[in-house]
């Protein structure tokens, strides 16, 4: 438990807990320096990179194993055309500076705009990224359409 503490309070420091926006020139060092990264690359105009960005924004508070950040994907051409990125929005996920994992678009989130967070919290964990925290995240637990569930959950963190 100790060594669970020290080492959160040491991603803390490099900037995990919360969601940021870097530049290019803090790409590498950004995804380098930390075992697990999440990148959102994003446009500012696109209703859908808000929808991300959103749900990026809670993950991020409550996973400190993992960076999470976005990246203007007009201002960061250089690894735009590196990473082969041609839809938008895109995460890719890095583990040891090493991208392993993408979500593409909102097709592996249900298709539409309207979908809750741990579904995309569910999906970054099977990407290896983030650790599950309980029996919802680690998809023991069935969501439904009106807010049901399967299994009484009371004690696990609603999103």
């Amino acid at each position: 438990m100790k060594a669970k503490q020290v080492q959160k309070i040491e991603n803390i420091a490099k900037g995990h807990g919360k969601y940021t926006e870097i530049v290019e020139e803090e790409f590498l060092p950004a995804v380098t320096k930390t075992k697990y990264t999440v990148v959102h690359f994003y446009h500012k105009d696109f209703e859908r990179c808000k929808v991300v960005d959103m749900h990026l924004n809670i993950i991020a508070k409550k996973h400190f194993e993992c960076r999470i950040m976005k990246m203007d994907a007009e201002k960061c051409p250089f690894f735009i055309s590196k990473l082969q990125i041609q839809m938008l929005p895109t995460i890719v996920s890095f583990i040891d500076g090493v991208a392993l994992d993408r979500i593409i678009g909102f097709e592996e989130l249900g298709g539409h705009d309207e979908f809750p967070t741990i579904v995309l919290t569910r999906r970054l964990i099977e990407g290896g990224c983030l650790l599950a925290k309980d029996r919802k995240e680690r998809g023991e637990i069935k969501i439904t359409k009106k807010g049901g569930r399967d299994h009484d959950a009371s004690d696990d963190d609603d999103y």
